[in-house]
């Protein structure tokens, strides 16, 4: 029995032994929970596993995913890299890192490992993605490495080799470039983009390989080229700087044999005649633009005009902007077309270009826009048009002088020094603005500035235009024997330089003859030669007028006479100055005047021309032979002035020449059909005073005064004038016709008031009342009410005022107005009568409805000041109600209720007064006097002392604020303190009986009777 059990026994452990070998244990048992979707237990276990140190595959690949299923991506990212780091040959962990870095969005480390694992797959897709993730990150350098890393594995990607070339460009390498272009040229057969053929040709071009560039672009043509394709060639030569080549490869095409006799194609016969200006042919591309023939078409027809402009056809251009839209031709081209028609005096095309596009094209050429504002009359335009160059960085020195000089023309000419002070003046001036730039120099009065400029100009540059700057400067202020001496040097000049040396010096010869003559020899030695020069060269008006000029000034005008004769019927101003001049230097006063009169008499001059003889009639003195043309243009406010500008000519000349009556006469004319303008008027009562005529002057400022046509500014203007003459009674009506309809708030009023003075007539106050019976809105009524009681009408006011409360209907007694806002201006007319009754039944009937506090208390103080009391109470009661803390109210109802007896209404309402701290020693007092009289001296005790101290703080006291502090000191025990300033009160005011029973009362009152005896002199 025992055999058996060891049997049972030993096959039962067998049993156990093998059953515990079929448990799962370690990476079998996560495993197995992996598969059964038990993912919690299967991360534990496998988490286990790497925290014992297993790195395997089997334990971190399973581990990643399943964090990875539970959404802790770094933990997925942080296990591959740690696999990554021991196994970095594996390519299922480097794909699955790419994953997890993408997930995660890490650019930057996905860039790197995909970099690697690219490198272990050599997969040109992975390649090409490599190159997109580094163009993004900006990492041009791996882009380009990746790039032709793909190209090498997928050479038929052409698109690809493209972009890698034009990466290679921009990075500098250009033979690179230029290999990847040929390669994919090649493979797709000339089609590759226009922009990278346009690159080839431009790298090949900068590499010096221009026989290849050509005959790339040949091939790219082939045998039968479009007509686009030989277009768009030719356009990427011409941009890579080689037009010659864009040439050679289209003109076979252009003018061949094999177009002969057809009409060329409009685009490719344009392209060509563009690539022959551009490669300076300039006469082959004119005859080609001649002979087009027909209208172009809109398309076409801007390039058409760009191209006669740069081929030095303007005319040509401008004539065939007519009838068309100018909207297709491009800016600059019109811009070009508008300088050309100015400079040929041609204003119609400038013109239409201003009427057809507007100032917004013009933004962008200032200059031009300044030039046709000029052309167009129009001065102001042009000046601001110069301005807005000025402020700009973009002009060329010539504009800049250009401009400068346009601001000069419009009358801007402290704003054109300005600018010209501002010039940038260095070395990079250009030559072409050497002679504008004296000239400025000169006329903007900076000839020495000038002249030190141009001389260390003509150091560092021996250059033509910067000698004669120098010697144009030089003749107005540097040294004329050196000008001479190289005049003297000079075989050729030009006219204008030559007349301009002999104005410039010239002048200097004439300026102050008398004080130094020998000073001026020598610049009247070079006027004479440069002017004779001058006159050889080239005998024209100005030339002449030039060498009399010369001749004049350097003290030869017998000689300059019959030089100017032949200029005198058409020479203009200029001549005539300098005939003058010649007259006035040779003594021949008689002969200018006849000239002159004889100009004048032939009635055929232009205003102009008129005005020049005027003025120089004017200039030596001769007022009466210019008055008729001076009073006729001031008439009819003709010629280039303005009518008031000549007006005061004919005024400066009719004074000179004691013709005042008849600009009088002139001027009453005009004052009699309409008012004069202010310079008018000025003039007007100037002549008048110095004629004596004060009664017309009277007359004239008393009816331009009410002359309802002007203003009333000007209107008021007269008064003064008025009062001067002492017309005051002319100066009153006019104040009251224009403060009869403004009210008595005015200015217009308070200067009538001025003139009545404080108490005006009886006429004055008439007319105030009219005005407050005539006002319309009951404020405007009061206001008037107001001025008429304040200038001494109560009266009247209460008389107008009174009965106004029965609507209108009157009554055997006066009532209050029922408009709140008349009741002031009558109850101020109440109390200036002295009429207590009727002024407390009018505040008592305006309390009811008044809420104004400002009125309310005017009433209670005008009820008190005519002793009424009981209305002064009712109006503090009412402002009390209206406004509850007012400390006047507070502090009058007190007072009233104490003086009535009324003890406990004075505390209260004094108290309600003094809780807010007043500086008010009397209103403390009369509480604490209250207080006592309520049997309550202690609670008085605290206001008795801030009423003293505020009594002492006071800087003056009177007589009672003496006694009241005799009093508080009694109050306070200072018995003593308070009979000695009885007694001293006593001193000043032996008479007083008042003050004597009050003193006794307070000896009386603290048990001293003998000195009460004394006080009243009882025995």
């Amino acid at each position: 029995m025992r055999a058996n059990l060891l049997v049972v026994l030993l096959i039962l452990l067998a049993g156990v032994g093998a059953s515990l070998l079929l448990i799962p244990h370690g990476a079998e048992l996560a495993l197995q929970k992996f598969r059964d979707r038990d993912y919690d237990s299967a991360r534990d276990a496998y988490e286990q596993r790497y925290a014992a140190g297993d790195r395997s595959g089997a334990t971190v690949m399973p581990l990643t995913r399943l964090t990875l299923a539970q959404g802790d991506v770094e933990r997925a990212i942080e296990l591959t890299e740690g696999f990554l780091a021991a196994e970095p040959s594996s390519v299922e962990a480097r794909e699955l890192l790419d994953r997890l870095y993408q997930d995660a969005q890490r650019p930057g480390d996905r860039l790197e490992n995909l970099k690697a694992l690219a490198e272990m797959r050599n997969s040109a897709d992975l390649f090409r993605e490599l190159a997109y993730a580094a163009g993004f990150r900006n990492r041009m350098a791996l882009k380009v490495e990746a790039l032709v890393r793909y190209c090498t594995l997928r050479p038929e990607d052409v698109e690809a080799q493209q972009e890698l070339a034009a990466l290679l460009a921009a990075r500098g390498d250009h033979a690179g470039a230029v290999d990847w272009l040929l390669r994919a040229d090649d493979r797709a057969t000339g089609n590759i983009q226009p922009d990278s053929r346009e690159l080839l040709m431009s790298l090949l071009i900068d590499l010096d390989r221009e026989d290849e560039a050509y005959e790339r672009a040949r091939r790219w043509l082939g045998e039968r080229p479009t007509v686009a394709d030989m277009i768009g060639l030719a356009s990427q030569l011409a941009a890579a700087s080689r037009p010659d080549l864009g040439l050679r490869l289209i003109e076979p095409q252009v003018t061949g044999p094999q177009v002969a006799g057809r009409a060329p194609v409009l685009a490719l016969e344009l392209t060509y005649i563009d690539l022959l200006i551009a490669t300076d042919r300039r006469e082959p591309a004119r005859a080609r633009l001649s002979a087009l023939s027909g209208p172009v078409e809109d398309a076409q027809f801007g390039r058409l005009l760009a191209l006669e402009a740069n081929a030095g056809m303007p005319r040509a251009a401008l004539e065939a902007t007519r009838g068309r839209d100018l909207h297709l031709v491009p800016d600059w081209v019109l811009a070009g077309l508008a300088e050309t028609a100015l400079r040929d005096g041609d204003r119609a095309f400038p013109d239409r270009l201003y009427r057809e596009l507007g100032e917004d094209f013009l933004d962008d050429y200032p200059i031009l826009a300044a030039n046709i504002a000029l052309g167009r009359g129009d001065p102001a335009a042009a000046a601001q048009w110069a301005e807005r160059a000025l402020a700009g960085d973009g002009l060329t020195p010539n504009d800049r002088l250009g401009a400068i000089r346009i601001l000069d023309r419009t009358g801007r000419r402290a704003a054109a020094v300005a600018a010209f002070d501002r010039l940038p003046l260095s070395g990079t001036v250009p030559e072409e603005a050497l002679e504008e730039l004296a000239a400025l120099f000169i006329d903007f009065d900076r000839a020495p500035a000038g002249l030190a400029w141009f001389t260390a100009r003509r150091q560092a540059t021996q250059s033509p235009a910067a000698a004669q700057g120098w010697a144009r400067l030089a003749a107005k202020a540097g040294d004329p024997a050196a000008v001479a001496d190289w005049l003297a040097g000079q075989p050729k000049l030009p006219l204008a330089l030559l007349q301009d040396i002999a104005g410039s010096a010239a002048e200097r010869a004439s300026a102050n003859p008398a004080t130094d003559p020998r000073a001026n020899r020598p610049a009247a030695a070079l006027a004479l030669a440069a002017a004779q020069r001058a006159f050889a060269l080239d005998p024209s008006p100005r030339s002449r007028l030039a060498l009399a000029g010369a001749l004049t000034a350097t003290g030869k005008p017998a000689d300059a006479l019959p030089l100017l004769a032949p200029l005198l019927d058409g020479g203009g101003a200029e001549v005539e100055a300098v005939y003058i001049a010649a007259l006035d230097g040779a003594g021949r006063s008689e002969e200018l005047a006849r000239h002159l009169t004889a100009k004048l008499a032939r009635g055929t001059l232009s205003d102009a021309d008129q005005q020049a003889i005027v003025t120089m009639l004017l200039d030596h003195k001769a007022y009466r032979a210019a008055l008729p043309l001076l009073r006729a243009w001031a008439e009819r406010q003709g010629g280039a002035r303005s009518g008031e500008d000549w007006l005061s000519v004919y005024a400066a000349a009719a004074a000179k020449a004691n013709a005042l009556p008849d600009l009088a006469a002139l001027l009453q004319g005009r004052a009699a059909a309409a008012p004069l303008a202010e310079a008018e008027d000025s003039l007007y009562r100037d002549t008048l005073t110095k004629l004596g005529r004060k009664a017309d002057l009277r007359r004239y400022l008393l009816a331009r005064a009410t002359d309802d046509r002007l203003p009333a500014d000007r209107r008021r203007e007269p008064v003064s004038a008025l009062l001067a003459l002492g017309d005051k009674a002319g100066a009153e009506q006019v104040l009251q016709r224009l403060a009869a309809g403004q009210g008595p708030q005015s200015e217009d009023f308070r200067q009538l008031a001025y003139l009545w003075g404080p108490r005006p007539p009886a006429t004055g106050l008439d007319w105030i009342e009219a005005r407050a019976k005539a006002a319309g809105p009951p404020a405007e009524q009061a206001a008037w009410y107001d001025r008429l009681a304040e200038y001494g009408g109560g009266r009247r006011v209460i008389a107008g005022l009174g009965g106004q409360g029965l609507g209108g209907q009157g009554s055997a007694q006066a009532a209050a107005p029922a408009q709140p806002v008349l009741r002031t201006p009558y109850i101020e007319a109440l109390a200036a009568a002295g009429k207590g009754k009727e002024l407390a039944a009018a505040v008592r009937a305006a309390l009811a409805d008044e809420a104004s506090p400002d009125r309310l208390r005017r009433y209670a103080r005008l009820a008190e000041q005519t002793g009424q009391r009981a209305a002064a109470s009712q109006a503090w009661t009412a402002l009390l109600a209206r406004k509850p803390e007012d400390a006047d109210a507070l502090r009058q109802l007190g007072m009233l209720a104490y003086d009535e007896n009324r003890l406990a209404d004075a505390e209260r309402l004094l108290r309600r007064y003094v809780a807010a701290g007043p500086d008010d020693y009397e209103a403390h007092y009369f509480l604490g006097e209250a207080l006592t009289a309520l049997k309550r001296p202690t609670v008085a005790i605290p206001f008795y002392r801030t009423a003293l101290s505020q009594l002492r703080a006071r800087a003056t006291r009177g007589d009672a604020a003496t006694q009241t502090e005799a009093n508080l000191l009694n109050r306070l025990g200072k018995v003593d303190d308070a009979v000695a300033l009885f007694e001293g009160l006593r001193k000043r005011r032996p008479a007083d009986r008042q003050l004597k029973s009050d003193y006794a009362s307070m000896l009386i009152e603290n048990g001293r009777l003998p000195e009460a005896r004394r006080v009243l002199a009882l025995p």
